[in-house]
């Protein structure tokens, strides 16, 4: 009855949506049903795209557990007001069959009695989190009944970040407290950006069991358009520095932020022409309010210059040459766009009527807010960054920088992407390096999602070039993650000394000549048939994992084998590699070099004499591998 009724909604606006989230909602309850057991706690990933419509998805499963039985559920959200009091709103116009309690809704929490299922909505913060677990438990709600708790944005603030204290944060031990209510519980993180999510130990109690990965629908509009290669029309390139330009001369408006202004002021045109009553410009500039204030400001008196413009010939003259321009420019991937003369004539309409807002959303803003009707100018930074959904959101403006970005933080800033965009009239003005970082994200997200659709979670290994991070470090258990850095050499002080037999055979067609190039599989079939006998420093299977993810996401990856016999070498003798061909390997930087010696392992050498193959391994240089081991 649940799952029925708010397919119907979801019909009402979108079958192709509909189609999707049914399918999905299937698809989670099949491998919750497998995996729950009613007497302990399970924990699973439920993984979309940014802006996909996970919210759309997490509710339909939890309609779908409603109708299957369960009536105790939380949602929670970031300590975000705005995505806070936006998941409340989109609950309770979507899920009218079941009890939607706010988290300031604790009378009637207390006096709903479940007569219908129950949703508690809840943001991630210390005191709300405390405050409501003493309210389930003194409610005695909780008593004989599992909770079910879908955890958005999971990979933000649910982490324990004291990890490498040997603590556990506040937030997390609320979260733990939660689930330990009840005689069991599920437990489902929902995120477009995992990577925190999957590099958590085993042990650490946060990592999910399984995962349910739901397409975006066709008419989505993500990386692979916006950080297409060639480049797409959309992307307009920026000079690098233009943050700094504005904020050492707060007077100027530099070229990339002019053409940002002049593009949405004719797609505003453009809409109101149309009857389209809203249209959003975004501005990422930095994490700094002060940066959001100089922003604000700056693009407040360039609109008033342009007014002042249109009331001086010459003036004039220039900015409808400027405008006519870009028009050319939105005309030319927009061919319906209205004429010339009908923009002009609505553009200046809207400068002289002051139909522009312009609205900094930053911890000081607030939560009455609105931004989903009238032509808005939204200039903020991390209130910006996750989770908050921007209609109509047409043109960005983003010279965001870091010395060392996350892959999550950085992707999570792609609030462009989604469904109700113009594909035509969207624009992105950002300068080059920031357009290859986030070229670099787009092609490692859909690599890291085609690798969980192939094998799941199970070996699953993360690769960044090295000045990208995955996500931030302290909630990753340093004593469980592995990170193997590209360009080094890796080796084994003490390995088996009993593999000659089986390697002699698997490079008896090599010779000794400077290095031969060979595929992954070759590297594969001799690494797993050397171990280490001793300290355990060298293991195979990360090696094997690294190799893996290298075929499978860079199949351009090169590798190259490097054979050496009949070598007399003593036990303890460094990386066990002669200068000679630590330069051959060094020549051949991106590639992966696997070079291998066949010493004659006498015992005055400190041996077991016997033969047996020694290794040393480089990966590419620049890359980094991170995985858990447990």
């Amino acid at each position: 009855m649940h799952f029925e009724n708010y397919l119907n909604k979801v019909k009402a606006t979108s079958h192709e949506l509909a189609d999707t989230v049914k399918q999905t909602a299937d698809n989670l309850y099949s491998k919750i049903s497998t995996s729950f057991d009613f007497k302990s706690n399970i924990t699973g990933l439920l993984l979309g795209n940014v802006q996909s419509g996970k919210t759309a998805q997490m509710l339909g499963a939890i309609s779908k557990m409603a109708d299957e039985g369960f009536d105790l559920f939380i949602i929670l959200s970031t300590d975000n007001v705005y995505l806070q009091q936006q998941t409340l709103s989109r609950s309770k116009s979507s899920l009218t069959t079941l009890n939607i309690i706010g988290e300031d809704d604790d009378l009637t929490f207390l006096t709903s009695k479940i007569s219908k299922p129950t949703i508690i909505i809840l943001k991630k913060n210390t005191n709300i989190l405390k405050k409501w677990r003493n309210l389930i438990s003194s409610s005695g709600f909780a008593s004989g009944r599992p909770i079910v708790i879908f955890d958005d944005e999971a990979d933000a603030a649910s982490l324990n970040t004291l990890i490498n204290k040997k603590q556990i944060s506040q937030i997390n031990t609320h979260l733990d407290s939660i689930k330990q209510l009840c005689t069991s519980s599920i437990y489902i993180q929902v995120t477009a950006t995992p990577q925190a999510v999957l590099l958590q130990s085993n042990v650490s109690g946060w990592k999910p069991s399984f995962v349910e990965y739901f397409n975006p629908g066709a008419s989505y509009i993500g990386g692979d358009f916006i950080y297409s290669e060639p480049r797409s029309f959309c992307i307009k390139l920026t000079n690098e520095n233009e943050l700094d330009d504005i904020k050492s001369n707060s007077d100027f408006l530099p070229i990339g932020l002019r053409q940002a202004l002049l593009n949405y002021l004719i797609i505003c045109a453009e809409f109101s022409l149309k009857g389209r009553s809203n249209c959003n410009f975004l501005v990422h500039p930095s994490v700094r309010i002060a940066d959001h204030e100089t922003f604000a400001t700056i693009l407040g008196e360039n609109l008033n210059t342009f007014l002042s413009e249109l009331s001086d010939d010459q003036g004039r003259e220039t900015l409808l040459k400027e405008l006519e321009i870009v028009w050319g420019e939105l005309q030319a991937t927009q061919p319906d766009v209205s004429s010339l003369e009908e923009i002009k004539e609505k553009v200046e309409e809207i400068l002289t009527q002051q139909n522009l807002s312009i609205i900094v959303l930053n911890s000081k803003t607030s939560v009455e807010v609105t931004y989903n009707i009238g032509f808005n100018i939204l200039v903020g930074g991390n209130s910006l960054g996750r989770g908050i959904t921007l209609q109509n959101l047409q043109v960005v403006y983003y010279c965001r920088k870091s010395k060392t970005p996350q892959a999550d933080t950085f992707w999570q800033h792609s609030r462009v992407f989604g469904y109700d965009r113009i594909k035509g009239l969207l624009r992105i003005f950002i300068p080059p390096t920031l357009h290859e970082l986030f070229k670099e994200l787009n092609y490692s997200n859909k690599i890291l999602i085609q690798q969980i659709l192939n094998k799941g979670i199970d070996g699953l290994q993360l690769i960044y070039p090295k000045n990208i991070k995955p996500t931030r470090k302290n909630v990753l258990d340093n004593a469980f993650l592995d990170v193997l850095v590209g360009g080094v050499n890796f080796f084994s002080n003490s390995p088996t000394q009993t593999n000659a037999i089986k390697l002699d055979k698997v490079v008896k067609s090599f010779d000794e000549t400077e290095s031969h190039e060979v595929s992954g599989s070759v590297i594969l079939d001799i690494i797993k048939n050397i171990d280490d006998d001793e300290t355990g420093e060298w293991n195979p299977k990360k090696y094997i994992h690294c190799i893996n993810a290298l075929i499978e996401k860079r199949p351009y990856q090169k590798f190259n084998l490097i054979v050496r016999r009949d070598r007399n070498i003593s036990k303890g003798t460094g990386t066990l590699l002669s200068p000679t061909d630590r330069k051959i390997g060094d020549k051949l930087g991106d590639n992966t070099v696997l070079t291998i010696y066949r010493v004659n392992g006498s015992l005055e050498q400190g041996w077991k004499g016997i033969p047996f193959w020694i290794p040393n391994i480089k990966f590419p240089e620049g890359v980094c591998f991170y995985d858990t081991t447990e």
